[in-house]
């Protein structure tokens, strides 16, 4: 709970990381699987209920991991084809005023940034955590042309968690549902778009990467060391 507000968490957990050539979720991280170290991270005296997305085929083995295993007091929802429509069906498994919501394979929340969020929800109405570019980001066509560049006092990269008004995220969802969206994008988009109101961005920190690829892993396990090294 914060601010007198209830806290609901969804991590998504549903996709097929098909970049990286496995299940990414079920690799470990110093004796860890990623699923299991994000949901741990996410899990701070603030958020009141975790509500974790899965696919059908991977159910049974997220819930061994997860609740039998490390006795995790999280609800298991089948996911949708869409990483929002995932996030739409944890939706409605959870009660809380502000929810925040955040990538399976981002293994690195800290309580800090996950108050960050939801602070800045609370205050906002949606918010998300990013970091300021520090490379030049081209805008491309569809047949490999430069059309541009993005002005890198402006340019962030996103990252999550991301925290709104329960409200805001149930009008988002349903009008991306009844329009047929189909664009990559993430639930800051669409509550933007669909809910017309500007989404505050919270600086995060440079080690709450998202696992994508098998390099990722690599900076992931250094983390991980370091993180170690300092305890």
């Amino acid at each position: 709970m914060r601010a007198g507000r209830t806290v609901s968490a969804i991590v998504t957990c549903a996709g097929k990381g098909t970049r990286f050539g496995s299940n990414k979720l079920l690799v470990t991280i110093d004796g860890m699987t990623v699923i299991e170290r994000t949901v741990r991270a996410i899990m701070t005296p603030i958020v009141d209920e975790v509500v974790v997305t899965v696919s059908r085929e991977n159910e049974a083995e997220y819930r061994r991991i997860l609740v039998d295993e490390a006795g995790l007091d999280v609800i298991l929802v089948e996911g949708g084809a869409e990483r929002h429509l995932s996030a739409m069906q944890g939706l409605a498994a959870t009660t809380g005023d502000i929810v925040i919501t955040h990538d399976g394979v981002r293994p690195f929340a800290t309580p800090d940034l996950v108050e960050r969020v939801v602070d800045a929800a609370l205050e906002h109405g949606a918010a998300m955590l990013g970091m300021p570019s520090t490379v030049q980001v081209k805008l491309v066509s569809d047949d490999g042309f430069i059309e541009g560049s993005l002005d890198r006092s402006h340019s962030w990269l996103g990252q999550t968690p991301q925290g709104f008004r329960r409200d805001l995220l149930e009008t988002a969802y349903r009008a991306a549902v009844e329009s047929e969206y189909a664009r990559v994008s993430d639930d800051a988009d669409l509550v933007a778009e669909f809910c017309g109101i500007p989404v505050r961005i919270v600086e995060g920190h440079v080690n709450n990467i998202k696992i994508t690829t098998p390099q990722d892993l690599g900076t992931a396990r250094l983390i991980a060391e370091h993180q170690l090294d300092s305890d």
